[in-house]
């Protein structure tokens, strides 16, 4: 088809013949290069009308003005459908392009888009050497996305990697050039990027990374967030300081090439160090509002979330929010102001933070002087319902402010001594171990726990007193936990074994880690608040506890349309807990909080008058307080520390601090969750105890004491305790003989006539024959209709041989003392009867 002439005639001129050679565009290879531009033309025209033209009218139906559509404002509601709030999911505060000192613009047009003010939204001199590049290099080292290009991008979320979507970028960027200025180009630019972590916009960044506003960024640290713009999860400088640090470097080296920098002043700005002081964006934020903000972008996803305008339901009542809000400020400037303390006040931080701005605004100290941080003591509290885990309050801190480290949720401190009550909930779930099996309560060698030292003698802190004592004698179980005897405790926890220990917390709601060592019995483990009020959740409720904490109940979007909905079967609780170790667990509580070592609830703080049960918790050297309790219906936790953990000061036990925030928190609870009562478990047998022996009760416990009028009176001292059936007891008491009776029980004891002649002898009193097994009764005396509504007696345990038959005792002969006047009759006494019913 191409081929040359096949009989070229000679042509001649002045110069002679010309030869055989025929002009170049009768040859074969011009017809061949002709041919292939036409075919290139035809392709490039269909290319151009199947692709590039379907491609421009689709830019064309963007509306631009979603550009200034950064988020609509979302409703927070509480637990009763009240707004408590109108702010953005997204962490973005937008500022006008006159609060963007010019440093920073020039360090983003040299990082992203040197041509930024020369081009109509497409770079191409850009595009040919980013081409040019990435061919040498013979991978993707350079783009050439302009920032007109990246705000079209992030604004309709053109995220698909092709190159239909970059011709489709470069169209909707020049639409965009030829609506709005550079000016404003740049100011929709910084306020919608990301920029990491949560922080969208240039303010929010600011504020997040450095906690000072756009306009008081100084050049190095606006090189160091325009550097964040490649990848800024990656580099974010408070997790990846040494990243950030040579991306901050490499800006300013653009800087200097693109002429906005001298060579000099680039190199002197290298040398600084990268120093941040993280804070806030949005002073309107509280812990409450901003976990609300990242649960609602982990429910629905950072994209929709962008678009905001949501009304979202929460579990928060605002009563119970501000109570605690205020219990713990009041609670907390009542400690700083204790005679003695030595630490950094939130009074003081106030006044340090004042002089900071101060001179800040004088120009008195170099702009990159980082903030100063908060050293006062710090707390925090977490209420939530038993039922279904709803989060009630919650107080991550004491300031959102000063800092948005959310202690209730995040903080992972040492328990301390609020941890035992899951050392004797393992023991009670073994068998053969109930609140009335005796431990020692002696001094311990420390290298049993290794507790701050390896050797020495375990203190007892856990008892919340100055000068703790031992008995020196076996307690039952039930004072240890009460008393908070930590030897008795570890004593206890080594019956059981460690790895029970972590079994029975783990399944009751601690997924923290904890040691594999005998310290974890008093705490020495670490775990977040809103574990620890998880698991103290199984007391009121017999070890039924919440799956899960959970803040968020509904989301819809402006439409009503539900874009998220709680289930039920998340609301369900688990079983997590034996229900017999759990009651009898919180029946020490209870003791535990009225004349234990949380008694000055009670005594001190004014705890109303409610079934409710609570254990103290401090942890050695006094560095980390603990108090976490309940009632039927609320499970409350109060933590206080510093952040760099230390002492607070000698002596400064949970019962001080933190008892009183959870007393307050939880009186203003009950108006809307009246406590009730907590039932033992059907399974459990009620047993009658002595409180002075420990062994079942008789109907001789009773004490003597003085009442307020100075008058002697008679009281029962017995409690009831849930048992375990086939736990084994121990006999009758025998401490008590009769001394402590009331008087009418007296006059019966001393009426009853031995025979009906002469003179009626008494019967001896009953210390003579405290060795003689009473008769017990084995069932209900009456049976069907009494219609004379007799007292009915109260069927009681006793202790039989294997093969049933009772177990008989030594029966002393001569334990009678003869009396001085007339003859004797020296019988033993009679055997033990056994009555068949």
């Amino acid at each position: 088809m191409f081929r040359d002439d096949p009989d070229p005639q000679p042509v001649r001129n002045w110069r002679g013949e010309t030869g055989l050679k025929l002009p170049f565009y009768r040859r074969g290879w011009f017809s061949a290069l002709m041919a292939l531009g036409l075919l290139g033309v035809v392709a490039a025209f269909g290319c151009y009308s199947v692709v590039v033209a379907p491609l421009r009218r689709d830019a064309e139906k963007y509306d631009l003005e979603e550009l200034k559509k950064l988020e609509a404002a979302s409703i927070i509601f509480d637990r009763d459908g009240e707004e408590m709030a109108r702010l953005y999911v997204l962490n973005r505060t937008p500022v006008p392009i006159t609060d963007v000192p010019q440093h920073l613009i020039d360090a983003l047009v040299a990082q992203e888009d040197s041509r930024f003010f020369k081009h109509d939204g497409v770079d191409y001199i850009g595009l040919a050497r980013a081409v040019k590049e990435n061919v040498m290099a013979r991978e993707v080292t350079q783009g050439a996305s302009t920032i007109t290009q990246q705000l079209a991008r992030q604004t309709f979320k053109l995220l698909e990697r092709s190159y239909k979507r970059k011709i489709l970028e470069a169209f909707i960027a020049q639409r965009i050039e030829k609506q709005f200025s550079k000016s404003e180009i740049l100011e929709l630019y910084l306020n919608r990027i990301f920029f990491g972590i949560n922080f969208y916009g240039v303010q929010a960044a600011s504020r997040g990374y450095f906690g000072k506003d756009v306009k008081e960024l100084s050049i190095e640290e606006s090189a160091t967030i325009v550097g964040l713009i490649k990848s800024p999860n990656n580099i974010q400088p408070i997790k990846h300081p040494e990243r950030a640090l040579k991306e901050r470097n490499y800006v300013l080296e653009r800087m200097s090439i693109e002429g906005t920098l001298t060579r000099e002043e680039a190199a002197k700005l290298k040398t600084r160090p990268l120093v941040t002081a993280p804070q806030s964006s949005d002073p309107r934020l509280s812990y409450v509002f901003d976990a609300v903000r990242r649960e609602v972008v982990d429910l629905v996803g950072e994209e929709r979330a962008s678009i905001g305008g949501f009304h979202i339901y929460t579990s928060i009542d605002q009563d119970l929010q501000k109570a605690a809000e205020e219990a713990v400020n009041k609670r907390l400037a009542e400690v700083e102001k204790r005679a003695g303390y030595e630490h950094q006040t939130f009074a003081q931080f106030r006044a340090i933070m004042a002089d900071y701005r101060a001179r800040m605004k004088r120009g008195e100290i170099d702009p990159a002087t980082p903030k100063p941080l908060p050293e006062y003591l710090q707390a925090a509290a977490l209420m939530i319902d038993n039922n279904d885990g709803s989060i009630l309050a919650m107080v991550g801190g004491r300031d959102f402010a000063d800092s948005q480290f959310n202690r209730a949720t995040d903080g992972v401190r040492s328990v301390g001594t609020a941890f035992t009550p899951l050392v004797y909930a393992a023991a009670f779930s073994s068998p053969g171990i109930y609140p009335g099996t005796k431990v020692e309560d002696a001094p311990l060698d420390n290298r049993r726990v290794m507790i701050g030292g390896l050797t020495g003698i375990l203190g007892e802190w856990g008892a919340e007193v100055d000068n703790p004592k031992w008995s020196q004698a076996p307690m039952s179980s039930r004072e240890a936990l009460v008393q908070g005897r930590n030897s008795a405790t570890v004593r206890l926890g080594e019956r059981v074994g460690v790895p029970m220990v972590k079994q029975v917390a783990q399944k009751a709601g601690i997924t923290t880690e904890m040691r594999d060592y005998p310290s974890t019995f008093l705490g020495a483990s670490e775990a977040r608040l809103s574990e620890m009020c998880l698991a103290y959740s199984n007391f009121p409720t017999l070890g039924s506890r919440p799956q899960k904490l959970n803040l968020i109940q509904r989301i819809t979007d402006s439409n009503d349309k539900a874009v998220f909905q709680i289930s039920e079967a998340a609301l369900r609780s688990v079983q997590s807990m034996d229900p017999i170790a759990a009651y009898q667990t919180h029946t020490c509580l209870v003791d535990a909080l009225h004349v234990g070592t949380g008694s000055p609830a009670v005594s001190d703080y004014k705890l109303g008058e409610f079934v409710a049960g609570g254990k103290t918790g401090t942890h050695y050297e006094f560095k980390d307080l603990w108090f976490l309790g309940y009632t039927s219906g609320v499970t409350c936790g109060v933590w206080a520390g510093f952040d760099k953990a230390k002492t607070i000061y000698p002596g400064a036990f949970s019962n001080r601090i933190v008892l009183p925030v959870w007393v307050d928190m939880m009186n203003s609870s009950v108006s809307r969750f009246a406590p009730q009562e907590i039932q033992p478990p059907q399974t459990a047998e009620r047993v009658e105890m002595c409180q002075r022996s420990g062994m079942r009760a008789t109907d001789y416990c009773y004490e003597k004491i003085k009442g307020p009028d100075g008058r002697e009176k008679s009281v029962r001292s017995t409690y009831f305790e849930y048992l375990r059936p086939g736990t084994p007891l121990e006999g009758f008491c025998t401490l008590h003989t009769g001394e402590g009776l009331p008087s009418e029980i007296q006059q019966f004891r001393y009426s009853m006539p031995v025979g009906g002649i002469g003179s009626a002898p008494l019967i001896a009193e009953y210390a003579k024959w405290a060795h003689i097994e009473p008769i017990r009764m084995k069932a209900l005396t009456v049976v069907g209709d009494d219609p004379y509504n007799s007292e009915q007696a109260v069927p009681r345990a006793s202790p039989v041989n294997d093969d049933g038959t009772p177990i008989r005792k030594a029966i002393p002969v001569d334990a009678v003392d003869t009396p001085d006047e007339g003859p004797t009759l020296k019988l033993a006494p009679p055997p033990p009867m056994k009555i068949e019913l």
